[in-house]
């Protein structure tokens, strides 16, 4: 599946959609013309990324906790309209708004909080499926870890499988609690991988790319052969 480029994978910088060369650092955007003959297989390297406190990483959480405080108003605004619309009143509208917008700021504080790093190890899998009653599936991502220190940990993901996919049962992995994501997993041996995920949003990419084409965060990658 082809991942439409919005920054430059070599510097991170904004692209548009027609640009051929990226505006910041002169480089091809086609992937052809770039990287020509590298191989993807070997292009994460062995071992942690020391850049885990990179600025495309403040920046992305900048970003996005803007697009939060934006719509815990705005969504706030609307469940208010919608409960006068539908008769349930005034002062229904305004419980249930403020109602909403507790919930979704608690949410947001939840989501943006500094987690403590750990190193470990992936222990078990496992995914469930839940039909809902409109018919939808409603699938369910879990991971199991544990810790170098002996404790436990899991993630969850709702409807997207890629970090899910990409590691598997043995792996060495850090979970990198600083960038406050759910992808913040990094594996330690990517050398294998012809995939590897952006800690920042998921989206798996090109282990060639030094950023993700997607929200313009550096890739985490380890040592590669010289």
């Amino acid at each position: 599946m082809s991942i439409r480029k919005n920054y430059c994978s070599s510097c991170g910088a904004k692209v548009r959609k027609d640009d051929e060369i990226c505006p910041s650092c002169g480089k091809p955007i086609n992937d052809e013309m770039l990287y020509g003959n590298t191989r993807r297989i070997g292009a994460g390297g062995i071992g942690y990324s020391e850049i885990t406190d990179h600025e495309s990483f403040k920046a992305y959480k900048k970003f996005t906790g803007k697009i939060w405080a934006i719509s815990i108003p705005v969504i706030t605004i609307i469940v208010i309209l919608a409960s006068m619309f539908t008769g349930a009143g005034l002062t229904v509208g305004l419980l249930a708004g403020v109602v909403v917008f507790i919930i979704m700021l608690i949410v947001g504080l939840m989501i943006g909080r500094k987690k403590p790093g750990w190193d470990g190890t992936v222990i078990r899998k496992s995914y469930h499926r839940r039909r809902r009653d409109d018919g939808a599936d409603d699938d369910t991502y879990t991971i199991f870890f544990r810790t170098d220190s002996g404790k436990k940990k899991s993630q969850v993901w709702k409807s997207h499988s890629g970090i899910y996919d990409y590691l598997q049962e043995g792996d060495r992995v850090r979970f990198l609690g600083n960038l406050g994501t759910q992808y913040a997993y990094e594996k330690y041996d990517k050398s294998e991988d012809d995939r590897i995920p952006c800690a920042a949003c998921g989206t798996m990419m090109d282990p060639r790319y030094d950023y993700c084409t997607v929200c313009g965060c550096i890739l985490l990658k380890g040592k590669t052969e010289a």
